[in-house]
């Protein structure tokens, strides 16, 4: 293919004119503070920052209580202890760390994403040194925050668990206290029923195996189906941050190739900026 020296010509005009073109709008938009402040703030970064921000908040928040007070009970009504009671103290303590931490992550990261959006880019990543922290800082980030997405969502299918297990167990309850008669009347006498714990794959001790739960017993289980709006919210808030960290990802992997591609567009720019000061002075 044979370029002739009058269509590198053209191609050279037709790129000065939309460098001439941007930076006129460029120039306009600096001199309208409202669209030079929305440019600047970083709305993907600040919609994950929310969305991680609130689904911690609300995940920790409905699990902190709960998680000891089903412990609890499930160990009183089976006379097992299928958790040590120094574990709820750690668990409780690990819930109010995990709000700490990606709390302050999520602020870390939105302050990252500031710090590659819009003009800031253009202000903080201009040395070579500079974007090479940058590149180096948003793909570290990048592996951290697919490392916290992975676990959050194992989190969020491990509190799938709770949700339909409470829910059968409602089912059940439910069935237990309102147990037709032959005549269409509902029975108030109380039901004989017992509950085993391995028909809902609940583990069975090896020194208890014919470990079961009747009458008052299994009435007391029937009272943790009270948590069982708290474990739901807990799940969906878990949803929350893994959406928030998926926009956290893909906004870090944008800023990463804005970053990596900044400088040759500066020196593009610099390139045509020279050469029209050129064209000027051999007009002149």
């Amino acid at each position: 293919m044979v370029v002739h020296d009058h269509d590198v010509s053209r191609f050279a005009d037709r790129s000065r004119e939309l460098w001439s073109e941007r930076t006129m709008s460029e120039v306009q938009y600096a001199q309208n503070n409202s669209f030079r402040c929305c440019g600047s703030c970083p709305l993907a970064s600040l919609v994950a920052f929310l969305l991680t921000l609130i689904g911690t908040g609300v995940c920790c928040g409905c699990l902190y209580y709960p998680i000891q007070a089903t412990i609890e009970r499930v160990n009183n009504v089976f006379e097992t202890e299928y958790i040590d009671y120094d574990w709820i103290r750690i668990l409780r303590l690990a819930i109010i760390f995990v709000l700490a931490i990606m709390g302050s992550f999520s602020l870390i990261l939105f302050i990252v994403g500031s710090l590659a959006t819009g003009a800031t880019r253009h202000q903080i990543y201009t040395g070579f040194r500079s974007r090479l922290g940058g590149r180096i800082a948003t793909g570290f980030f990048s592996v951290v925050v697919y490392v916290l997405l992975l676990i959050w969502l194992f989190t969020m299918l491990t509190l799938v668990v709770p949700c339909i297990g409470f829910y059968i167990l409602k089912y059940r309850c439910d069935e237990a206290f309102a147990t037709p008669t032959t005549s269409g009347v509902t029975n108030t006498a109380p039901p004989v029923l017992c509950l085993t714990p391995g028909t809902y794959g609940i583990p069975v001790p090896k020194q208890k195996p014919d470990v079961k739960v009747c009458q008052q017993r299994f009435f007391a289980l029937c009272a943790l189906t009270e948590y069982t709006p708290r474990y739901v919210v807990a799940l969906i808030g878990s949803f929350f941050v893994v959406m928030g960290l998926i926009h956290f990802l893909c906004s870090l992997v944008a800023n990463y190739a804005y970053i990596k591609d900044g400088r040759k567009l500066c020196d593009y720019e610099d390139a045509i900026r020279e050469e029209m000061e050129t064209s000027k002075l051999n007009r002149g």
